[in-house]
């Protein structure tokens, strides 16, 4: 076999024991035409490189990251392009250009975040590396993210905010506590750019993908954790991702909602969680609601949304995605009755 050929076989193998599928032998074997000696000489090979560690039990190897750790002093780095281009740039250098191009964006834009809003004395990065895929950790012992929302949102309005509806306000992007200085779009282009996303902060996950919230309600976390993933083969292109959610004249004016995560995996009933939502969707004209997960909605918050709302705002054109029959028909009653 070539060596191109090998390494295919290799990458298969890999991504087989990384989804923990029992038959990854006999469905390499089925792939590649290959012996089932050669799948173990291929196994044997990926131990000896360090890719690959036996553990036994029913899913007897798993995938080994070669990890990078640095920690960063906020007293003294100031930038987070330079701890990028010196600490983090020369681990990604093989990866294709268009994955590094998107590392860069979203390492840069979460450091800047715990650089200048976390109020941290310190920041620790983690890169974990393996021939699939990239994982990057960014962690602060600073005042928690969605603590910093709840503290400005009420100095601002004087209104008290539950931990999950300070998480909430990061989904359509946009928002910051800083809007002087912050555009506030880095975590929402950071997690459409990644395969995997999501930010720990106390008790609370913020996250747009379901799949990511499997570990909610895990052990406290004082400051801010994010964790970032990308298959180091993605086709994602930076450029593309961000001319999904750009008008060229008019900058960042479509956005996405998880309207299952906005709520914190309830079903809303209500006309004020209608206008929470309307809310964060003040400064754009496109929003799709994605209701993948949300299995009814109210006749209030229906009609707040898709009727009241809506008739306000006819610059705004609101897109529902994945709704269930009983959800769909919620709104276009509520739309029958604007």
């Amino acid at each position: 076999m070539k060596k191109s050929e090998r390494l295919l076989a290799e990458r298969f193998l890999l991504q087989c024991i990384f989804e923990e599928d029992p038959d990854f032998v006999d469905k390499t074997m089925a792939a590649f035409s290959v012996s089932r000696s050669t799948v173990y000489n291929y196994i044997n090979r990926l131990q000896e490189n360090g890719e690959l560690e036996r553990v036994g039990g029913s899913m007897p190897y798993r995938i080994v990251y070669r990890t990078s750790r640095f920690t960063i002093d906020t007293s003294k780095e100031h930038s987070e392009d330079r701890t990028y281009n010196r600490d983090i740039a020369p681990l990604l250098a093989e990866l294709p250009l268009n994955v590094q191009k998107i590392w860069r964006y979203a390492i840069t834009a979460m450091l800047n975040n715990a650089m200048e809003h976390a109020r941290a004395s310190a920041i620790v990065c983690v890169v974990s590396r393996s021939r699939l895929c990239t994982i990057v950790g960014i962690l602060d012992n600073g005042v928690g993210i969605f603590r910093r929302i709840m503290q400005e949102h009420k100095e601002r309005t004087g209104e008290l905010l539950t931990s999950e509806e300070a998480a909430s306000l990061l989904y359509a992007g946009g928002y910051t506590v800083d809007p002087d200085s912050h555009a506030g779009q880095g975590i929402f282009f950071t997690s459409r750019l990644m395969d995997h996303f999501a930010i720990r902060s106390d008790l609370q996950l913020f996250t747009p993908h379901e799949d990511d919230a499997d570990d909610e309600g895990a052990e406290r976390f004082r400051g801010t954790a994010v964790q970032m993933a990308l298959a180091n083969d993605s086709t994602r292109e930076l450029g593309e991702v961000m001319a999904r959610y750009y008008d060229p004249e008019y900058g960042f004016v479509r956005t996405e909602i998880p309207v299952a995560r906005f709520f914190g995996g309830s079903f809303p009933v209500s006309r004020s969680e209608a206008r929470r939502l309307g809310e964060v969707l003040k400064e754009f004209h496109e929003a799709r609601l994605d209701f993948a997960g949300v299995e009814e909605i109210g006749p209030d918050f229906a009609h707040e949304l898709f009727g009241v709302i809506a008739r306000r705002r006819p610059d705004l054109y609101l897109v529902p995605e994945n709704a269930l029959p009983a959800v769909a028909a919620a709104i276009r009653r509520a739309e029958q009755k604007a």
